[in-house]
């Protein structure tokens, strides 16, 4: 396999490093964001209150355009398209006391049909609630996830390896959604909830396979552990990819979309960084 030959040519110590700058990178983007907004995450309008309608059109939108359009009638708005194999998608966020039925007009008035729509609208203090519980759940299960890794491993040093990649994870996925414009919503913290379950499970195949099993050099055990992790993480990206492109539902395409975003960033965290900690670990107990 020539990937394991250039990885063994380069050295995992050199190689360990990659997502650690890349996680750094990330929490410098949310500090800056912090300092320009007062908030790590941009919010959707489920988790700070407010309206947002859902247009499903057969045509091109130009976002921005169409935001010009209706600033001037609803001031504060923000408009934003997505594509999938059902059609296109309008997504117009305004504030919580607007006019429906005006702004549905405003819209036809743009020369786009909005027959088949969706409106919804939280309000400022119930968006505050849900985010805090979201908030509250994301760290309880981080938690209880410790707690099982540590029960199970009783080894510090793997532990902390397979937790510091969970939490590179979430750390880099909400930084890279930030970066790709992606408001922080229910359904994306549902998917943030599963990124700790897909993130660890890789990460507990590779430990399991390096420091309980002693057949074959540790090199082999590597091989073979990247070659059954890389299988698992391409047939979820197949699954999400699919579920993105197809899904009619925003929520499930959000959900998919942050599934895809971690998956991509879990290969280099627990191949790269989790491979080189738990191998210079081995190597130094005489687990080789």
């Amino acid at each position: 396999m020539k990937l394991v030959k250039l990885y063994e040519k380069i050295g995992y110590k050199k190689l360990m490093v990659i997502p650690i700058v890349f996680l750094v990178l990330c929490m410098g983007s949310l500090f800056l964001h912090y300092q320009n907004t007062g908030e790590f995450i941009t919010r959707g309008v489920d988790l700070v209150g407010g309206s947002q309608l859902t247009v499903d059109t057969d045509r091109a939108v130009d976002a921005s355009a169409l935001e010009a359009h209706l600033r001037p009638v609803f001031g504060d708005i923000h408009v934003r398209t997505t594509v999938g194999v059902g059609g296109n998608r309008i997504l117009v966020k305004a504030g919580e006391d607007v006019d429906k039925e005006k702004l549905l007009e405003e819209i036809e008035n743009y020369g786009i049909s909005t027959h088949s729509h969706s409106f919804e609208k939280i309000g400022a203090s119930l968006g505050e609630s849900f985010f805090i519980q979201s908030i509250t759940a994301l760290i309880v299960a981080f938690i209880f996830m410790g707690f099982v890794v540590f029960f199970v491993f009783k080894n510090f040093v793997p532990s902390i390896a397979v937790m510091w990649c969970a939490f590179s994870d979430i750390v880099c996925t909400i930084a890279v959604m930030q970066l790709l414009g992606m408001s922080m919503s229910l359904a994306s913290f549902a998917g943030l909830l599963l990124v700790l379950g897909y993130s660890i499970d890789t990460d507990i195949l590779l430990t399991t396979r390096v420091i309980k099993r002693r057949e074959g050099s540790i090199t082999k055990r590597c091989k073979g552990a990247l070659k059954t992790g890389l299988t698992m993480t391409t047939t979820s990206l197949v699954a999400f990819i699919s579920l993105y492109l197809v899904s009619g539902a925003a929520a499930l395409g959000e959900v998919a979309s942050v599934l895809i975003i971690a998956l991509l960033i879990d290969v280099p965290n627990t191949w790269l960084t989790n491979l080189g900690i738990l191998r210079w670990w081995a190597e130094k107990k005489g687990l080789t």
